[in-house]
């Protein structure tokens, strides 16, 4: 009779087993569907949208130290692109804090931090720090493109030099962001062609998107004033 409980006991206790692993695959599959659907209302421009799904991965008992960083690096992109700078600032400063200090991840949230309280020179060293770390790195890349369009002051402006990042960014993750700070440094180039070909296709991706035929007529001005 032990014997026969003892092995119930082992069975039940298998079972159980399990039971917690299937339910912490859910939940883990729940939150990369999560993670999948911030990203796709961020790149779509839905900032307040994918900040709220965000949140959401930041608060799962199932995210990973990394997974939150991620996240937290996504809402302050998010309100950067509300235009509400001070919490950009803050959320780019708690991302940072999950990463080694010196690190790429830590240098590119912290350079966020510096923009957001107009530390620009000293958030470009970080950036370019950063950059050398991995020239093949999205934020550092995407950053320093949007800087030196003048994006934090007219006088940072090197569109030549912004070019080289933008074109990197776009190569690394095309997408309605990197494609846009690309297009406007093209518009600021005077590469008209270059940017009325990229404003054709996103045009057709994001019909509703009056940011984008603001640029495309910018764009077609600029082609009819130099074909005068």
């Amino acid at each position: 009779m032990t014997i026969r409980m003892w092995a119930l006991a082992l069975l039940l206790s298998g079972l159980v087993g399990c039971g917690d692993a299937a339910q912490a695959l859910t939940e883990q599959a729940k939150l990369q569907a999560l993670r999948l659907e911030a990203s796709q209302l961020h790149d779509t421009g839905q900032s307040r949208q994918a900040i709220a799904k965000f949140e959401e991965v930041v608060k799962s008992a199932v995210a990973t130290d990394m997974e939150r960083a991620h996240a937290l690096r996504f809402i302050s992109l998010g309100y950067y692109e509300m235009g509400d700078y001070p919490r950009s600032g803050e959320y780019a400063a708690k991302a940072a804090a999950y990463y080694p200090q010196g690190s790429y991840d830590y240098l590119v949230n912290m350079a966020d931090a510096d923009l957001m309280q107009g530390r620009v020179v000293e958030a470009a060293a970080k950036l370019e720090q950063a950059h050398a770390l991995a020239p093949r790195g999205l934020a550092a890349n995407n950053v320093l493109g949007l800087l030196y369009l003048g994006d934090n002051g007219e006088q940072y402006a090197d569109y030549p030099k912004a070019l080289a990042y933008n074109r990197a960014a776009f190569e690394i993750e095309p997408g309605r962001i990197t494609e846009i700070a690309l297009v406007r440094n093209y518009l600021a180039l005077q590469e008209y062609e270059q940017a009325h070909a990229h404003l054709l296709d996103l045009s057709q991706r994001y019909a509703d998107d009056a940011y984008i035929r603001n640029l495309l007529g910018q764009a077609e001005s600029g082609l009819k004033s130099h074909r005068e």
